[in-house]
């Protein structure tokens, strides 16, 4: 009999946000592996669950999914949870998934995520995004990887931490320039929850006044490459604004310029956002 994996979602801050069936899960399992025993610990508290957890994350994880691999091959059922969110975005959990081979089953439970609380309520349009999760630490590395982001002309998703935050602001400006459309995500769900939106250069001389605390997420707004002939469209887009869509807008502008429909969108999405 196979056993299972469930990739179970965890709250990412409040407590109360966890599903009913993601606690049926847990209840079942035989183990449970976590990031940190200390952190699942509370939650497991909190709704009476006493189960054993065995620590599985970055810095073990390639040296332990031999043995929990046999376990699950002899039919055990047992739940993956990372410190908060759902597990392998990011996470410790891909080690096992990938090495899987039908040998037993992989099931989500789905749930709170950083990603998708922070999409839901972005002024940042996301319909088509790029996501990065944590940059790399390495300076040649982060710079390429925000020019290849600037390159796509679609917004971008990153996790970061409070300590690194100011620095990889500092390249984003550098690179895409001050006027870019972030949005700050910090604590979410939690006491001190912080939200808000505003140029990049904005943000930076904010955070670099004021004391970081938390995990945080950002939106990086696309990247818009404005030639001269855009430029002269400005003032048309302004006055057509008020009471055109933007799929209108760009509709008319095509009647009298021969710029490319897909850069007329963005230049069109980019002016509406500065007003």
């Amino acid at each position: 009999m196979k056993g299972s994996l469930y990739i179970v979602a965890t709250p990412i801050g409040n407590l109360k946000d966890i599903t009913i069936r993601a606690l049926e899960i847990l209840k079942k399992s035989d183990y449970i592996l976590a990031e940190s025993s200390v952190r699942t610990s509370k939650l497991l508290n909190e709704y009476n669950i006493d189960k054993q957890i065995i620590t599985f994350n970055k810095d073990n994880e390639k040296r332990k999914k031999n043995s929990i691999i046999k376990y699950l091959c002899e039919g055990l059922v047992i739940s993956l949870v990372s410190d908060a969110g759902t597990p392998s975005i990011s996470d410790p959990g891909f080690e096992l998934i990938k090495n899987n081979k039908n040998r037993f089953n992989v099931i989500p439970i789905p749930g709170p995520s950083s990603l998708t609380s922070a999409l839901s309520v972005s002024e940042i349009p996301v319909n088509n995004f790029v996501f990065l999760g944590f940059l790399s630490k390495k300076q040649g590395e982060l710079k390429q990887q925000i020019i290849s982001l600037k390159n796509t002309g679609k917004p971008g998703i990153i996790f970061e931490s409070k300590h690194r935050v100011v620095k990889v602001l500092t390249e984003i400006i550098n690179i895409m320039g001050g006027d870019i459309k972030i949005g700050i995500f910090r604590e979410i769900t939690k006491l001190h929850e912080e939200i808000f939106f505003d140029s990049a250069d904005k943000i930076l001389s904010s955070l670099q006044n004021n004391a970081i605390s938390g995990e945080i997420t950002l939106i990086i707004g696309p990247s818009v490459k404005v030639d001269k002939n855009l430029n002269e469209l400005r003032e048309k887009i302004l006055i057509l604004l008020p009471n055109y869509t933007q799929k209108e807008i760009v509709d008319i502008l095509t009647l009298f310029t021969d710029i490319n429909k897909k850069d007329l969108y963005k230049y069109v999405l980019s002016v509406r956002q500065e007003e």
